[in-house]
């Protein structure tokens, strides 16, 4: 790291440090990042919600002709908020143990920038390789009828409803959000950093709008909220989370991309 790199690392730290000791650790790392979470995914969602009531933004709704009005997305936010409570939380706990085990710490030395980017990124792939496989399974047979298909409740999907699911596929998919952040590093800076970067993803792909300005456009292989909503729209391909190489690789994204090819066609069409 340069000079100012270092500066800037051992300011975060200090301010870190000073916030971690007003905490117990324990308490920190289990509630701390329940309370962390809730955070993120409704800071995520508020955004996106209040689309759904200004009229500017429909024009950049995928399904347009889907209403996800204030009953729906209250019902689902009591949905989810128990689940949150009575799922996550209690596994939180559960797994502490396990936890304390592999040396998680709350006070621990905060990585340099680069390597933080270079966490991230390894755990977005992580996580991606992860979710394609488990979600894949999740679309077959039995997983399907009494596991996955309360995720499908919503067919046109909206922010809160990413985390929307039956309590076993909270479990089976929150493991694998676990696994980056626990391979690259050991303390729950980096935890919550890379916590806040996959809730805001898991929420902006659910969240029904396709915006040209965001940011995420310009990372390769981003599938984004166009690419999950034709998932949620047709219930078939489009298995990961994050990527689409791995449902190219496979051909489950075969139908989107005719679609997508199909529309180009028809719209040009139109033009001439």
């Amino acid at each position: 790291m340069n000079s100012t790199e270092l500066v800037a690392t051992g300011m975060v730290e200090q301010v870190w440090f000073n916030f971690v000791d007003n905490f117990d650790e324990d308490n920190l790392i289990s509630w701390g990042t329940f309370f962390a979470h809730q955070f993120f995914y409704f800071l995520a969602y508020v955004p996106f919600f209040l689309c759904d009531f200004i009229p500017y933004f429909k024009k950049y709704k995928i399904q347009p002709n889907k209403e996800n009005d204030f009953k729906l997305q209250l019902n689902c936010v009591l949905k989810v908020v128990g689940t949150h409570v009575f799922v996550q939380l209690p596994m939180m706990i559960l797994f502490h143990p396990g936890i304390k085990l592999i040396g998680l710490k709350a006070k621990a030395p905060i990585p340099s920038l680069g390597y933080l980017i270079i966490t991230l990124i390894g755990s977005y792939l992580i996580e991606d390789f992860y979710f394609y496989f488990i979600h894949r399974l999740l679309h077959h047979g039995k997983w399907y009828k009494y596991i996955h298909k309360i995720h499908h409740d919503h067919q046109a999907p909206f922010g809160i409803s990413a985390e929307y699911a039956h309590p076993l596929e909270t479990l089976l998919l929150g493991v694998g959000t676990c696994f980056g952040p626990f391979i690259f590093s050991r303390d729950l800076f980096t935890l919550w950093v890379w916590l806040a970067f996959r809730l805001f993803q898991t929420v902006e792909c659910h969240s029904g709008y396709d915006f040209p300005w965001a940011p995420t456009k310009w990372i390769p292989f981003w599938g984004g909220a166009h690419f999950h909503d034709f998932h949620h729209e047709t219930f078939v391909g489009n298995y990961s989370s994050t990527f689409t190489y791995l449902d190219q690789i496979f051909g489950t994204s075969d139908k989107y991309y005719a679609r997508l090819a199909k529309q180009q066609e028809e719209a040009t069409k139109v033009k001439i």
